[in-house]
């Protein structure tokens, strides 16, 4: 009863209904199943393998695995565990099943499992309890046109593994092993002569003799070839190479592809005899090899002989350096070093000291991420491998996908060690007239490839921004590397200041002179015009330029949108779009505060200061704000609701007290003026005596808490928070007016890249 309710439930899933006919073994069900849909090679989660795994390796199935394979299972499909089908089938030592999948199928016999073809795994558990069937096994395969000359992991052949175990097949009256072997020799071309200095002739003469065994040299193919690849088989690979190269180079097309593939095999076996046997046959030309793939492979590997040798076919022009750096070898290297794993003389560390040596190698060369060696290297903690990056000038400043730099992961201890190293002396005493202190750059310096001013800058502004790295703009190397920068744009910055300073004086005075009270002269008048205009003119050719240059980077700043405000109101007053007196103002207002910021921006150590106090407690200021806004609303509201107008005149409707205009303002008169009147009162400016309390307690009550909670206790809260960020400005005054300095280097290096982009450099 339990089995036909099975049944029935399984009618519904097709896959469900192929896996219970398996399990009864009912052959007509598991027909209708496959006709249904159901898929043999559907992997069950919970047992790793499909129902056509399942068929194979159980005796007896062979009707089923024909059936599946009539209704399109795939017979190569590999397991998880790198299986194939011909192996389960195998594992059954049931014939009929082997015979079965090989007949109805173009399934390849010799699929190799943990380097062994199914003639190994037969060999090996062939005994006296099953060699019968193994036998037969052995028969169909061979059959089936298997190769008895596929060595193994041990270099073994299928007949080598059977020999070597067959030592006391006399004492053991295991007489049908020489049965199996006089077979084997008989019905299959084996060569018991190349593998392993010739030991199956060696062990069949010993464990078997009288046994005829015949003459035949295996046909080299490029399995044997590549199983050959190893340093203790350097003869049998040049005798396997030579006789495959007779048979098969007249065959150009074919003969290349497998020779880069026989390069590429040599390359990982690291087996450098058989890598220059095939790279100096000259069979095929260098340009077909590949070598900046072999390069990778070998700094994947960990073989710095090979390595050394193929950089060693590669000249110094243009397309040999090309290649060499086409792949970021370095990065290869330094991603694979494991210092647990390769204690001591590590294979990886010694492929990146190959590379380095090697002049034409790019150290900033980074992979597809612009992940450069030196960031791996940084990321992975390698302190020695660090080290040598930096003494070959590797850049501390390069950006990967993420715009992360390298510098970002240094430890401020080893950077400042670094640093001190690139000082050095004549040896010469400090008091000597002739002593010298030499100072290397080179760290700084970005790859030619993507250098420009602004790059060699960047990795010194994210130090300036640093609170663990910003005290090394004091060191030599830094310091001495923004005095030449500033020197070389001294010129440019000055112009600059010079031009906002003529529009904030030029807009003001024309705004002053032609809106204001007092006559200006017309001939100042135009002056005044046409200075304002080209000043104007010349900030909105800057900002575009440093739109094109920055796009999104742009818009996120602040200041930006600052000096497009001031450059929108300039023109609508010069040009008299719009004449309302709040434009005259704004514009007066924007142009004050953009020079402004332009003298903080002063390489005078006080004034840079003083700049970064504003910055600073102006920020402080709003966020304090925004904190207890809800406290100042709360309150603005309050006093709304008991102090304004209508609320008066209610209480005195009686009263001959009239409510004036000018007293409104004072009286809470409306939600925005309570708003503001309440931020005025944060001040400390109440005016009480203007504001009707009239005899209603629970007003004073109200108005005493906001005296103590707000001007007393928030204002001068505020008003601590922004003394101790003073204190702590001034304590830090020469870091501050360094960071300053990089920054407005920074900048004007931007300006500057944008003039050589559109070449109006020698304008100025």
């Amino acid at each position: 009863m339990r089995t036909n309710n099975m049944h029935l439930s399984c009618c519904v899933d097709p896959q469900l209904a192929l896996a219970t006919s398996w399990q009864e073994r009912n052959f007509e069900s598991f027909q209708d199943a496959l006709k249904k849909g159901a898929n043999p090679n559907y992997r069950n989660d919970h047992t790793g393998f499909t129902v056509f795994e399942e068929v194979c390796k159980r005796s007896g199935s062979a009707q089923f695995i024909s059936e599946c394979l009539k209704n399109v299972t795939d017979g190569q499909m590999q397991n998880d565990n790198g299986m194939f089908p011909i192996h389960f089938a195998t594992s059954s030592r049931d014939p009929n099943n082997i015979r079965a999948l090989l007949n109805n199928s173009m399934i390849d016999s010799d699929k190799t499992y943990q380097n062994r073809t199914p003639l190994h795994m037969l060999f090996e558990k062939i005994d006296d309890s099953n060699w019968e069937n193994d036998y037969e096994c052995i028969k169909v395969l061979l059959e089936k046109g298997a190769d008895f000359n596929i060595p193994n992991a041990e270099n073994r052949t299928p007949l080598g593994v059977f020999v070597t175990s067959s030592k006391n097949w006399k004492t053991n009256a295991e007489f049908w092993r020489k049965e199996i072997l006089v077979y084997c020799l008989k019905n299959a071309k084996v060569d018991v002569d190349m593998f392993r200095n010739e030991e199956l002739r060696k062990k069949i003469e010993e464990y078997f003799p009288d046994t005829e065994i015949p003459s035949y040299t295996m046909e080299i193919n490029m399995d044997v070839l590549k199983s050959l690849l190893k340093p203790y088989k350097d003869a049998k690979f040049d005798m396997g190479f030579k006789l495959y190269k007779d048979k098969h180079r007249n065959k150009p097309r074919a003969w290349e592809q497998e020779m880069r593939e026989l390069v590429k095999a040599a390359v990982k076996s690291g087996t450098l005899a058989s890598v220059k046997k095939l790279v100096e046959d000259g069979s095929v030309p260098y340009s077909a090899l590949e070598l900046s793939a072999l390069l990778g492979t070998c700094c994947s590997y960990g073989n710095c002989d090979i390595l050394v040798y193929l950089l060693s076919k590669l000249g110094n022009t243009e397309n040999d350096i090309e290649q060499i750096n086409k792949q970021p070898l370095l990065s290869l290297a330094i991603k694979e070093i494991n210092f647990s794993k390769n204690k001591g003389n590590c294979p990886f560390v010694q492929c990146v000291k190959c590379l380095l040596v090697d002049k034409r190698i790019e150290v900033d060369t980074a992979d597809s991420k612009g992940f450069s060696a030196l960031h791996f290297a940084v990321k992975y903690k390698f302190d020695e491998v660090v080290d040598l990056l930096l003494e070959h000038s590797a850049y501390i400043g390069k950006q990967n996908m993420f715009k992360e730099m390298p510098i970002c992961d240094i430890s401020p201890e080893a950077l400042e060690t670094f640093l001190d190293s690139r000082l050095t002396t004549n040896e010469k005493r400090p008091e000597d007239d002739d002593y010298e202190i030499t100072i290397n750059f080179s760290c700084l310096v970005p790859p030619k490839s993507e250098q420009n001013s602004a790059d060699e800058m960047l990795p010194i502004v994210y130090m300036s921004k640093s609170s663990d790295l910003k005290h090394l703009l004091k060191h030599p190397v830094i310091s001495s590397f923004v005095l030449i920068k500033w020197q070389q744009l001294i010129r440019y910055f000055y112009f600059n200041f010079l031009m906002c300073t003529l529009l904030f004086m030029s807009i003001t005075w024309y705004v002053v002179g032609w809106y204001g009270p007092d006559a200006v002269d017309s001939y100042l008048k135009k002056l005044l015009f046409w200075t304002a205009l080209i000043c104007t003119t010349y900030m909105l050719v800057r900002e575009i330029l440093q739109m094109i240059l920055h796009k999104m980077m742009y818009v996120k700043s602040m200041a930006n949108w600052t000096e497009m405000a001031l450059i929108l109101t300039s023109y609508t007053v010069l040009l008299g779009v719009l004449k309302n007196e709040v434009i005259y103002a704004v514009v007066i207002l924007l142009s004050a505060v953009e020079f402004t910021l332009l003298v903080g921006t002063l390489p005078i150590l006080s004034i840079s200061t003083h700049m970064v106090m504003l910055k600073t407690v102006s920020k402080n200021f709003i966020k304090c704000l925004v904190l207890y806004g809800a406290i100042l609303i709360s309150f603005a509201i309050c006093f709304y609701t008991l102090f304004n107008v209508s609320t008066v005149e209610n209480d005195q409707e009686n009263s001959s007290v009239e409510i004036d205009n000018s007293s409104k303002f004072n009286n809470f008169a409306d939600i925005g003026t309570s708003l503001l009147k309440t931020l005025v009162m944060l001040t400390g400016e109440f005016e009480a005596a203007e504001i009707t309390f009239d005899s209603n307690s629970s007003r004073y009550l109200i108005f005493v808490i906001f005296i103590f909670f707000v001007p007393i206790v928030i204002f001068n809260l505020i008003n601590g928070l922004a003394v101790s960020d003073i204190v702590a400005i001034k304590a830090e005054a020469e870091l501050i007016g360094l960071s300053q300095k990089v920054n407005v280097i920074y900048q004007t290096y931007l300006y500057e890249n944008a003039l050589k982009t559109l070449d109006i450099k020698g304008y100025l």
